[in-house]
């Protein structure tokens, strides 16, 4: 950042380049493959697998019935949802996963978004055989940024 000033900072942050915003979609990522053992974060995308770990569906204490949520003060969450992501909004810089919804004063579900740091990939989408060289390569060279 070249400003110390906040305003200017979060201002920044908000006008960047969607290539900018996309690469600050990151999360860790924990994975059993010996071959990735010295990447540290991807950027998450559409079809990988991830665990929710902070947050409303993140605490195991925070199981509740689907009759409560967040505007009765309970959490509205299930613990360490494990799922797919369904959507990855850039603009806003949050990450929708498969499974977590929330009813709509219309009677609608709609998806919670959550915010990457909250997450853990814990596998990659294999559609993309150019991301999987490319981390490949990236981990030969024990690089951690992406």
């Amino acid at each position: 950042m070249a400003s110390k000033s906040p305003g200017k900072q979060r201002r920044t942050n908000s006008k960047a380049a969607l290539h900018v915003q996309r690469k600050r979609l990151r999360a860790r990522l924990v994975t059993d493959d010996p071959e990735l053992q010295a990447i540290r974060s991807v950027t998450v995308r559409t079809g990988d697998e991830v665990e929710v770990l902070r947050g409303d569906f993140g605490n195991p204490n925070s199981v509740k019935t689907d009759s409560r949520g967040k505007r009765l003060g309970q959490s509205r969450g299930r613990a360490g949802v494990k799922a797919k992501v369904a959507r990855v909004d850039t603009n806003r810089g949050m990450i929708y996963v498969d499974g977590l919804t929330i009813s709509t004063a219309d009677g609608k579900e709609e998806g919670v978004p959550i915010r990457p740091s909250n997450l853990v990939v814990t596998n990659l989408y294999d559609g993309d055989p150019l991301r999987i060289k490319r981390l490949m390569e990236r981990s030969e060279r024990g690089e951690i940024d992406e």
